[in-house]
């Protein structure tokens, strides 16, 4: 005798074969490697912001060889200075211009209502802008070498410089550049806002390249500006991640 008791409407949803599985957001890493790699790919497809930033630095670096050289020789200790003005230049440059091609395409919308997170959004954008500015950075280079004759004496200890000085300029300009990206006046109020906050790691940059640019150079004081510049940098991402959900989700 067949037995007449009934399945539960949850073991019927379950063996259905017409049920619809339960779909997951990925996972936070993920989610930034996705995001991320969209913008390697986008911008190796067009390279409208390297190519921009590259030339800019360029421009920039040929420009004051004319005018930081007395007889054909350099003037001591200008490469460094000059090496962080081209980062800061080309970086607003290049931030400016990622963040209003997301405005144009209405990505960054898509975006934010998608299951995306906010921090995991801000981390990719950060990290895709950090790699655009290192790749300028590499043009930029053998310039001052060959324009200023840039002599280091530790290039591990300058190159960490390079590396967090960049990180820490990219994550407050990124931060604003996103909360600005429909301002009219953007462009100028991104350098306003950026420079002013971002100036204790453009200081920490300048004075341990002079430090190891120095002669004799002066070890211990590159050490303290670059120990000084990666908790600068802790402060900046940290805040930045914080902030910036409820910044670009209130625009």
């Amino acid at each position: 005798m067949a037995s007449s008791e009934q399945p539960e409407d949850g073991a019927r949803v379950k063996d259905s074969p017409f049920s619809i599985p339960e779909l997951r957001p990925p996972g936070f890493i993920t989610q930034v490697w996705l995001v991320f790699a969209k913008d390697l790919q986008q911008e190796w497809r067009s390279r409208e912001i390297i190519y921009t930033m590259a030339l800019f630095s360029a421009l920039l670096v040929m420009i004051f060889s004319f005018a930081f050289a007395d007889d054909g020789q350099p003037f001591p200790g200008a490469a460094g200075g000059l090496l962080w003005i081209a980062i800061t230049f080309s970086g607003t440059l290049g931030m400016s211009r990622f963040f209003e091609r997301e405005r144009e395409g209405e990505t960054i919308r898509a975006l934010l209502i998608s299951p995306t997170n906010p921090a995991a959004l801000y981390l990719a954008k950060l990290m895709a802008i950090v790699i655009f500015m290192l790749v300028t950075e590499a043009v930029v280079l053998p310039m001052l070498v060959l324009f200023f004759r840039l002599e280091v004496a530790s290039w591990p200890l300058f190159l960490a410089l390079l590396f967090f000085g960049t990180l820490g300029f990219s994550a407050v300009g990124s931060l604003f550049a996103a909360g600005l990206m429909r301002t009219r006046s953007r462009d100028v109020l991104l350098g306003i806002l950026t420079y002013p906050i971002a100036l204790p790691v453009i200081i920490a940059g300048a004075k341990g390249t002079a430090a190891l640019t120095a002669v004799p150079p002066e070890f211990p004081a590159a050490l303290i500006w670059l120990k000084m510049m990666i908790v600068f940098d802790l402060i900046f991402v940290v805040l930045s991640v914080w902030v910036f959900g409820p910044l670009v989700e209130s625009d």
